[in-house]
């Protein structure tokens, strides 16, 4: 919902009870029904379409199907397979044919005595220590692709807290304005009452009724973002998209106790993104050495052949070929080109570093001006608007005040309230985007 609409809200003094006790002390709920399935995991089973709509559930869906994070993983398992096949020998090759010894290029007088069969083997043999650096260059992809699969977690983790604390915020936001626009048809009733015997004018009902048409609207809007929120979910849950979801359970807000230097020394050594240019460098370095290595030093092929001759002894040979890699170019611009990967790697990093450093910053403050707001609206605003309304209300019922002041005192009150389940969406959602920053979880 715009932040503008916030002002057009209305909040009925039936609430002042029942709202200042939640903002004061927000229900703990109960958790879904978890049931161990070891030591360290926990699998949690939920009726999806029962309220309350339960987090930790909502995570571990996302996990189990996201599309993207699936994907991931079967880029893992196949960059795994190739460390294997990067520190293998190349196929043996195996050769069979015969070789005619006469001055006839066809033999067609049977004279065997000068056809022989050879038959051989050969092996290309790596020079020494290039097999060790294409295992480590395989195994430092390998490591990279494991990073981004862990960020992906991290990505669509904090994408389904966004989207929960933003559906909570919504569902708030309803039943505030329904509750709102009851109590505001009873104020209209005694407007209308009060206009019947000529107390007031006409104006304080006709009031009523812009103020009623409002909060209708209002609801739309609101009925409009929730179903896009769900659909949001859903499709982080690769689910169709009008699945239906219950309602959040209310939480606890959480405390984060870590200052910006401590939150940035957790980044440099979590966050995944940052690892992952990590071994980036290292992936570079090794393919520079190989490179070298190519360019400087060349393969051996022993060749093994075996002769067999109709009236002769049979009889063996043996070679050694050898590759000559600097007589061409492609080698040593190779060498080149390994040397300005390794550059832009290390670049790369430089910048996820100074990205992760700011975003853990930017984040923080958020953190920070949602928490000042909580508390403000918690401990002081709402307190003092719901005094007020509650006294433009004794002050209505006596004639003492008009219909139009009763309505001002209403929204104030309502948008304090709007706002502080606003800034509590916010401050969740801003943990959940600097846990991601971070690269680990920040709060239990």
């Amino acid at each position: 919902m715009s932040r503008i609409l916030l002002k057009k809200f209305l909040f009925p003094s039936i609430l002042l009870v029942s709202f200042s006790s939640a903002v004061i002390a927000q229900e703990k709920g109960n958790g879904a029904p978890q049931k161990p399935s070891n030591g360290n995991n926990v699998v949690i089973k939920m009726n999806e379409t029962a309220a309350p709509l339960d987090l930790k559930w909502l995570i571990q869906e996302s996990i189990e199907h996201n599309p993207e994070i699936i994907a991931a993983q079967k880029r893992l398992n196949a960059a795994k397979s190739k460390i294997s096949q990067a520190k293998s020998l190349e196929d043996p090759t195996v050769r069979a044919g015969s070789y005619d010894m006469s001055n006839h290029p066809f033999n067609f007088n049977g004279q065997t005595e000068m056809l022989q069969q050879r038959y051989s083997i050969s092996q290309r043999i790596p020079f020494p220590g290039k097999l060790h650096l294409r295992n480590e260059v395989a195994t430092e992809e390998a490591n990279m692709v494991e990073k981004d699969l862990l960020a992906k977690i991290q990505e669509i983790t904090a994408l389904v807290k966004s989207a929960f604390y933003e559906l909570y915020y919504i569902n708030n936001a309803i039943d505030i304005t329904e509750e709102s626009r009851n109590l505001l048809r009873k104020f209209a009733r005694v407007a209308e009452t009060k206009y019947s015997v000529g107390k007031v004018t006409q104006r304080d009902a006709l009031a009523a009724q812009v103020e009623l048409s409002t909060l209708a609207n209002n609801l739309i809007i609101l009925n409009k973002e929730k179903g896009s929120v769900i659909a949001r979910l859903n499709s982080l849950l690769d689910r169709p998209t009008q699945t239906p979801l219950g309602k959040p359970r209310s939480f606890e807000k959480h405390t984060l106790h870590l200052t910006i230097e401590e939150l940035e020394e957790l980044a440099v050594k979590n966050r995944p993104e940052l690892k992952r240019f990590d071994h980036a460098v290292k992936k570079n370095e090794a393919n520079l050495k190989l490179s070298k290595k190519d360019y400087y030093f060349a393969d051996f092929e022993p060749m093994v052949e075996y002769m067999q001759e109709d009236k002769r002894s049979d009889t063996w040979a043996s070679a050694i070929t050898i590759n000559v890699p600097w007589l061409w170019s492609k080698n040593r611009l190779k060498v080149k080109e390994s040397k300005e990967d390794l550059s832009a790697a290390k670049s790369d990093y430089r910048f996820i570093n100074n990205k992760t450093l700011f975003e853990v910053k930017d984040f923080l403050v958020r953190i920070q001006s949602s928490e000042s707001t909580v508390n403000l609206y918690k401990t002081g605003v709402i307190p003092q608007a719901e005094q007020s309304l509650k006294a433009a209300r004794i002050g209505y019922e006596t004639d003492r005040l008009d219909f139009l002041t009763l309505i001002d005192s209403q929204r104030i009150l309502l948008n304090a309230s709007l706002l502080y389940y606003r800034a509590l969406a916010d401050f969740e959602q801003n943990l959940a985007n600097l846990e991601r920053a971070v690269g680990m979880q920040l709060t239990q």
